[in-house]
């Protein structure tokens, strides 16, 4: 849902968009906050730059207000629907005058609540010291906040094209910071953080584009993963896997029929052979590595270094998982092996290169089509395949 956002919102503070359905059915307030029966709490509602609403709505926005909610927006003046006409003008002309003693800058405290208009949503803040929920200190994120009986929720997404490291400062106090990662499913503890007047800071690492629900609560969680002392530990490496790799493209009408031994990890879109360049699909990277020792109580990762664009692993026959974003890296733990380990890494690319090799081409000549075609002259082929270096990392704490 969009809409207007007048006055703006300042940096720290988040909102969200609700319509008439959701206030006059589900929106309450308690202790001073609206409340939503999912968790979502709200300390002000501001109202669109209008002077029309519906009486029905007034009426229940009068309640709000009256049970402690804060409102800040201008005066209705009148209805815009015609139902009920002239009466619905009259019955907002009515409620309005009982909650805004007039149409100018004010604070009215009505019932256990307060009806604002005429001021900037900072001097709001201030006048009711309402402090940042996040402070995040211009970082390129978003981020949203759930509360939950025990338990505060954020999600923070890095927006940028390169790792960060942050210190947000949550408006938390008295709860214990975790971790969560809905990429992978795994939770940790973040044992690094500081808290002072009434707020929690917590150091956090994100790699680009990457994303975190950080939760704050004083429950056990029997789901953790490996102990760490740090929030984001130092990995060393424990073998790399230099190869050679034998490479089965997959799809033989458009790659090359041959299986391929690759000396060192090379983008395909760079390769001589046109089969290689050109090649859109799926390909099965294959090797053998051996791990002489095994650190005890450290989790265990295959890092795939870069790939372009997906790719799927299986270890020792077992499926790892999949990756698709930075950083190319699963959890190993339970299937790393001192001794001789096999390596499957399958990956597969974006069909444009197809596409592009098949623009150059006579239609009875090419094997894909598509409704538009927006290949670009003389476009080169994009980067693609398992480009490395791929390595198994530990823990170092």
């Amino acid at each position: 849902m969009t809409g207007v956002r007048d006055p703006e919102i300042p940096e720290g503070y988040s909102f969200d968009y609700i319509n008439a359905e959701v206030i006059l059915n589900r929106l309450s307030v308690e202790k001073g906050r609206f409340i939503l029966p999912d968790g979502m709490s709200y300390e002000i509602m501001v109202l669109p730059p209008l002077t029309t609403m519906r009486p029905e709505l007034l009426a229940k926005l009068e309640q709000l207000a009256a049970k402690g909610g804060k409102i800040l927006g201008p005066k209705p003046l009148k209805s815009p629907s015609l139902q009920n006409y002239p009466e619905c003008d009259k019955k907002v002309i009515e409620l309005a005058d009982k909650m805004w003693h007039s149409k100018g800058k004010q604070i009215n405290h009505y019932g256990n609540g307060v009806i604002i208009n005429g001021y900037s949503l900072e001097e709001v803040f201030k006048l009711f010291e309402i402090e940042k929920d996040l402070d995040t200190k211009t970082a390129p994120v978003l981020w949203t906040h759930r509360t939950l009986p025990g338990m505060e929720i954020y999600f923070i997404t890095n927006q940028s094209d390169a790792k960060i490291n942050i210190d947000p400062s949550f408006r938390v106090s008295g709860l214990k910071p975790q971790l969560w990662d809905a990429l992978t499913g795994e939770i940790h503890y973040l044992k690094e953080y500081s808290e002072a007047g009434g707020r929690t800071v917590v150091p956090l690492e994100m790699e680009k584009h990457r994303s975190w629900f950080i939760i704050f609560t004083n429950a056990n969680n029997k789901k953790t993963g490996f102990s760490q002392k740090s929030n984001f530990p130092e990995l060393k490496i424990l073998s790399a896997i230099k190869g050679p790799y034998y490479v089965n493209f997959i799809n033989k009408e458009t790659g090359p029929a041959e299986e391929q031994i690759f000396t060192t990890l090379t983008d395909w879109s760079e390769s001589e052979n046109e089969k290689i360049k050109y090649y859109s699909g799926s390909a099965i990277y294959s090797t053998t590595f051996n791990i002489n020792d095994i650190p005890k109580n450290s989790g265990l990762f295959l890092d795939l270094g870069n790939v372009a664009v997906m790719a799927e692993v299986k270890l020792n026959g077992k499926d790892a998982g999949g990756v698709w974003v930075a950083p190319f890296r699963l959890n190993v733990s339970d299937l790393l092996k001192k001794g001789t380990n096999e390596l499957e890494i399958k990956v597969v690319n974006l069909w444009r290169n197809r596409l592009i090799k098949d623009n150059s081409l006579p239609e009875n000549k090419r094997y894909t089509w598509t409704v538009v075609n927006d290949i670009k002259e003389n476009e080169k082929p994009h980067t693609s395949g398992l480009l490395g270096p791929v390595t198994v990392k530990y823990i170092s704490n």
